[in-house]
């Protein structure tokens, strides 16, 4: 149970707060929301120790859905049972579900995109300070070997050329952990049993490891691949198209929903064939707006279903395509979420979990780095970005305020440029 500065949980209120402001901070798409959360979560309101939190993160990366918010569908569950999931997803989901579906219907109605790339200007080089700040405590929690430091490594790299593959790098870093573990042990003791539970819960020294969900870089999300995720709603697709716009919505999200791992990003590769090619509910231009939408406000770029939703069926389409998308989230973390403490006593699970942390650690930072290739363009861009690494890591100022001064940093430029 999360403890709220040791006099008990924080309340439903408490939790439904700090989930807006993360929604509302939220710029710069999953991870940024990871280092807002481990600022708010972990450095400010203690909740969670980073080694918690890290394997949060490390669990909920294996689930399908958009896994930032996951994330803080899980501490909220930990907190405050299922209310308290609720409360925790929904108050992270509607504010970008409010601002996409706003944005979509004036989109579609005027014919243009709203131009908003000025004002992110001061924003953008934060972000990456944040989030480079964010790598550095991470892999300070998660990082505590000679093998692990290997393994950040190749999370970094990857994260930072390939970021759709951390998730099998992920999964590598948790096998090569757990063998190795394992053998070391046998050489000891002699031949283990199957994982079984530990004596105790307690003194687990598998870093807690935040997922690098949507570790990926800002580039093309190559929409074209999916494959074989994708062939039942293919083939069921005249069925689909038979039963209505908003039956077609809801299932071919629901499906992609229940399939979508890696983050947020990857729903972009798998969403475009449908709504572009099979239902034809968008031009291939009108999509990439839709994407550039999703990521122009703060929180989940999941809610790019809002904007697909609309375009296919109006308001109603906007909610059952995110409902579509979140429903799968939602399940998935109220069946993981009561047994995180059971399976952090299995033994096979902890070992797993030591690379699997250390892979996140490294992917964390390289999600800074392309950040930064694509954020920071100018000098004083590369100003803002060191001040605000400088000012998260040494004087430990909250990531809102680094925010709250990238934005204006950006309307003033804008405000100079005219």
């Amino acid at each position: 149970m999360i403890r709220d500065g040791g006099s008990g949980p924080p309340s439903l209120g408490h939790l439904t707060r700090t989930w807006l402001k993360i929604s509302l901070l939220g710029f710069g798409g999953p991870s940024a929301h990871v280092a807002l959360m481990l600022d708010e979560v972990v450095e400010r309101r203690r909740w969670l120790t980073r080694e918690r939190f890290l394997e949060i993160m490390a669990l909920i990366n294996l689930l399908p859905g958009p896994n930032t918010s996951e994330v803080g569908m899980c501490i909220g569950y930990m907190a405050r049972g299922w209310r308290g999931m609720l409360a925790a997803g929904l108050a992270f989901l509607l504010p970008t579900w409010i601002l996409v579906t706003t944005l979509s219907v004036l989109y579609f109605r005027y014919g243009t995109l709203p131009q908003v790339e000025p004002l992110l200007w001061g924003l953008k080089p934060v972000i990456v300070g944040v989030v480079l700040a964010a790598g550095w405590r991470i892999g300070r929690a998660g990082v505590k070997t000679r093998l692990a430091g290997m393994l950040a490594a190749a999370g970094a790299v990857v994260s930072f050329g390939a970021g759709r593959l951390v998730i099998v790098v992920m999964a590598l870093g948790g096998l090569v952990t757990w063998w190795a573990r394992r053998q070391r042990r046998e050489r000891v003791e002699g031949p283990l049993p199957e994982d079984e539970p530990t004596a105790t819960g307690q003194g687990s020294d598998a870093p807690d490891t935040p997922r690098r969900s949507d570790a990926s870089r800002d580039g093309d999300p190559g929409p074209r691949r999916g494959g074989w995720v994708l062939a039942p709603v293919a083939a069921t697709g005249g069925l689909l198209a038979s039963l209505g716009s908003l039956a077609s919505v809801f299932l071919t999200h629901l499906w992609i929903g229940a399939v979508m791992f890696g983050g947020g990003y990857v729903l972009i590769a798998l969403l475009e064939p449908f709504a572009v090619g099979h239902f034809g509910w968008l031009t291939q231009a009108q999509f990439l707006d839709g994407v550039a939408i999703s990521q122009s406000v703060p929180g989940p770029i999941s809610t790019l279903s809002a904007f697909v939703g609309y375009s296919a069926a109006g308001i109603p389409g906007a909610i059952l395509g995110t409902a579509g998308i979140y429903l799968p989230a939602f399940t998935a973390v109220a069946l993981l979420a009561p047994r995180i403490h059971r399976l952090r006593e299995v033994d096979g699970v902890r070992r797993a979990l030591e690379g699997i942390v250390a892979v996140v650690a490294g992917a964390i930072v390289g999600v800074g780095a392309s950040l930064a290739a694509a954020g920071v363009r100018d000098p004083v861009a590369a100003v803002v970005a060191a001040a605000a690494l400088t000012l998260a890591l040494w004087k430990k100022v909250p990531a809102v305020w680094l925010v709250g001064g990238g934005i204006v940093a950006g309307v003033v430029r804008m405000w100079m440029v005219g």
